[in-house]
This record gives structure tokens, sequence and C-alpha cells, in this order.
């Protein structure tokens, strides 16, 4: 029997409706899948995602087709193999959908180490986790897209659609000239970080679907970076400066939609930074669009922003303090006082919101069990200031990530994370509000993938193809498991200086130990 069945016709595409009209390739056109390392509901809520599918379908050079983790080893709109490919584009958002991507290769009969594949098909990846550390990847991976892709998306595109698309050595050596492009295995491959500093134009969904996050929502990012300053994340350090999205190609988009959609999602760090707030509501309002927000800025929050808010039907909200200590919060960068989320939950509820989202992290520099009773105060105060609204918790640890002041912070221990984790989450419950944890193990696995090299990469590929428990698959590749948990790279040694990052090493460590040694 064939463990790797050549094609699955995939038809359930009911729910869809596309935005935009692509036009039809030409006989014979080269095979192009883009992908997502985790599901389809998951996947069609990503905005890089929907912009390499688009600007791929756009070029009528290809036939495009899309793969998520739930239809690998087959392409969703024909159940075409993944191995029939001449490239796949990928976008990848988080650590762990390394695991899917590697097994989604795995099932699909493709070789997963490069060289052994020799570019059939070409594997070229991107997406922040990708852009802040490719070493993890760098064996198994043709080329990665070092920083925000846009222009280097269309580099690809160009080159792929030449003639010598079947000669890979060809197509990797005009792919190594493109600036932003990383080639793993060179011993002169330095990438430079590519930064869109000028753009004002962001992707928007080109498809909704009522199976996915964002139920018939079309979304728009409407701004690149943030205004903070925030010391472990990871947008923050290599998005910035903060960029807000001009607002004629946001009404082009929706003039020129195939449908006029129910629903649209502003998605941005900071939704109410956006100089033209008001006239970005109001694009929605006149069209009659309901609107959904990504996480809201505290400092944002006034009353003629809640106005504009409330007008528009706005119900929910997600607010990110990060911390209940204020001393904290301000030790890492968030320099937003206590007193600015006890406004802003109060002029939410005032205002008609009765589901507020809260984000708080555990594991940051100068927290300790004092951490129990701060926030315990401050959600109380939250709570009181917004009578009527119901309030649910998710409590993260904090990752450190490449290329953020954090990047040489040492994780607590993981008895100390289970401690606070349990006490943040009784904290909760005392203050009538809903906590959600995430898993300490994902957490910590996290880490070790966003701060390896090549060597988590082969733990990866050993522990994905089912080879070994993850512990056991660390430990054969040589990874020092408890390095997440001790300090790093103060010397300037760390694996993905190879790149060519968004800050240098001098900067990023005496911002560091600003926030330790105090």
């Amino acid at each position: 029997m064939n463990p790797f069945p050549r094609r699955k016709v995939i038809t359930d595409l009911s729910g869809e409706t596309c935005l935009e009209r692509f036009p039809a390739p030409p006989r014979g056109a080269p095979e192009i899948f883009v992908g997502y390392p985790s599901t389809y509901s998951v996947a069609m809520s990503n905005l890089g995602f929907h912009y390499i599918f688009a600007e791929a379908s756009r070029s009528g050079k290809f036939r495009v087709e899309r793969f998520f983790s739930d239809t690998a080893p087959f392409t969703l709109e024909t159940g075409r193999r993944l191995a029939e490919a001449v490239c796949l584009l990928i976008s990848v958002s988080y650590e762990e959908d390394y695991i899917n991507l590697v097994r989604m290769m795995i099932g699909s009969g493709i070789e997963v180490n490069r060289e052994k594949r020799g570019g059939r098909p070409l594997v070229i990846v991107g997406g922040p986790a990708i852009s802040a550390n490719p070493l993890p990847l760098s064996e198994i991976i043709d080329a990665a897209v070092i920083g925000e892709g846009e222009g280097t998306t269309a580099s690809i595109l160009e080159i792929l659609g030449g003639s010598e698309i079947e000669k890979t050595e060809k197509v990797v050596e005009r792919l190594s000239d493109v600036d932003g492009i990383f080639i793993p295995g060179r011993k002169d491959s330095r990438a430079m970080f590519r930064k869109e500093k000028t753009r004002d134009v962001f992707p928007h969904s080109v498809i909704m679907t009522g199976k996915t996050v964002f139920p018939d929502t079309m979304l728009f990012e409407t701004g690149r970076g943030c205004p903070g300053a925030c010391g472990f994340c990871l947008a923050t350090s290599i998005y910035r400066p903060y960029r807000p999205a001009a607002l004629s190609p946001i009404v082009k988009a929706l003039d020129d939609s195939l449908v006029r959609p129910p629903k649209v999602g502003i998605v941005s760090t900071a939704v109410t930074s956006h100089p033209q707030f008001e006239e970005l509501i109001d694009i929605f309002k006149k069209r009659d669009i309901q609107i959904g927000l990504s996480s809201l800025s505290a400092e944002g929050i006034d009353s003629s922003t809640m106005g504009i808010l409330s007008d528009a039907g706005v119900r929910s909200a997600s607010l990110a303090p990060e911390t209940g200590d204020e001393s904290v919060r301000f030790q890492v960068g968030k320099r937003t006082a206590d007193e600015v989320y006890i406004n802003a939950a109060a002029l939410l509820a005032e205002n008609g919101v009765r589901r507020i989202s809260l984000y708080l992290m555990t594991g940051l520099p100068g927290e300790d069990d004092g951490i129990f009773e701060s926030t315990g105060d401050f959600l109380g105060r939250l709570s009181k200031a917004a009578p009527g609204a119901s309030f649910s918790v998710h409590i993260n640890t904090m990752v450190p990530k490449p290329w953020t002041p954090l990047q040489f912070f040492a994780m607590p221990e993981i008895q100390v994370i289970r401690r606070r984790l349990k006490g943040l989450s009784s904290v909760c419950r005392k203050a009538g509000m809903r906590a959600k944890t995430k898993s300490i193990r994902s957490s910590v696995r996290q880490a070790v993938l966003s701060l390896g090299d090549q060597r988590a990469g082969r733990a990866l590929i050993d522990y994905a193809s089912g080879g070994a428990s993850w512990k056991m698959a660390l430990t054969s590749a040589g990874v020092d498991i408890g390095s997440v948990h001790r300090e790093r790279g103060l010397d300037g040694n760390l694996p993905w200086y190879c790149i060519e990052g968004p800050s240098n090493h001098e900067a990023l460590l005496k911002r560091y130990e600003g926030m330790v040694r105090r």
C-alpha cells in the first residue's frame, strides 16, 4: 500500500467568500502552494498568509493552491499532494508551528533535509518567528524572508516566474541577491533585516470564511510597529517605527471587493493610535459594516474615542497590561500606570462594552511572589471601575525573543513559573474573573526554538518525525535544556546575530541591563 497517496480531492470550500477575482493562470503554469503550519481556522485569520496567497494569485503566472496542517499532505482546492509543487511558500508566526511544518513535509513524502531534497520542491518561509531567528529551520528550508515581506515577496515571485524555475541552483542564486533573503548553508550568507519604513499600505484579507476565529470578517492591518517600547515584545522590536495605514487603499479595497463584508476586523498593535482613527471608523460606519478590534492601547482610550467606538457598536475589547504590578510593568518598558487601565475599563463599561479580555504575563524581571497581592489589588480596582462588565484573563509565561532587550533574560525555573501561574489564576478567580493559562511545557519549548540554533532544528526533526520524545530529541541533538533558564549572549555571541538585525547588540544590552540591574 502506498503510504503517500497521490491525490485526495478536497471539495469543502463552502463558507468561503472570495473578495477578489484573480486571473486564470496559463496551461502548464508552475504550481506554487501557499501554506500555514496550523489549522485552516487559524491560518485564514493571518494577514501575512493572505498577502502571500493574494500576490501569487494576482500575478497570473502560477497555479496557486493553499494547504494547512489539517489538509496536509494535500492542498485545499484540488487535493494535490504537496510534493507536486515547484515551490512551497510558507508563512510562520509561531515557533511551535515549526513542528507542524516538519510533520506536514514528512506526511507529504517531502525530504526534510534541504541538501538531500535538492530543491524538489523549494521551501521558502517567512513570518515574525523566522525573521527573528531562522537558524532552527536552517537545515530544512531553502530560503527565509527576513523582516517585512512585501517588497521581498514581489522579488521572489518574479524569480519563480522566470524561465529557470526548474533549475534549483539558479533560482537560489538569484534569491541570494535579494535584500531580506537568508540562504542557509552558505558561509557568506548574512541577510539584512528588511524594513518597509515608508510603507503605509498594508495587507487585507482576500477571502472571508465562517470557519475561522473571525467568522465572515474582512481583516485590515491598519498600522505596523508600535508606539510603545516593551522590552519583551518582538513586534515592537522588529517592526518599529509605528506606521499608520493610509486610508485611501482601505477605501479602494472595500469598493473593489466582490461583496460587501458584513464585518471588518481592525488589526494593529495600537488600534486607537492611528492619527485618523475617527475617519477610519467612519469608512466602515458609512457602509453599515460591523467593526471588531484587536487589543486596545489603554492610553488611547478617552471619552472621544469611546464615543466613536460606541457609535460603531463595539461591545467587546481587549487590554494588555501585561502585569498587575505597576513597578514591574514600568521596569520592562511598558510605562502605563495602573490608573490608565482603571480609567479605560470604566470608559469601556460606561459605553456599553460588556466583555473585556485582559492579557497578563508572568516570569518578568523584577517579579516576585508579591505579584499576587499587587495583581489582586489591580484586578479588584478594574472590576469595581467597570460594573456590569465580565472579565476574562489570559496568563502567559514571558518567552525571551531575539532582537528584544529581554533576549538575554533567564526564564525562571519551571517550579517558579508553576507557582506563579497557579497563584495568579487563584487571584483572578477571587476577583470574579475567568483565567486561562498557557502550558508551561509549551512556553519552554517555544523558548528553546526561539533562542536556538541548528541543533534545535535537528531535535525538532527527530521529535516531529516521532523518533523521540522532546526531551530525548534535545539531548540527542546536544541542546542544553536548561539554557533557557540562564542568561545568554552578554558577550555578543548569539546565533541570530548572523542576521543584520533591526537593532545592535550594544543598544539591546544597555536596555536589558537597565531592566534587570535595578
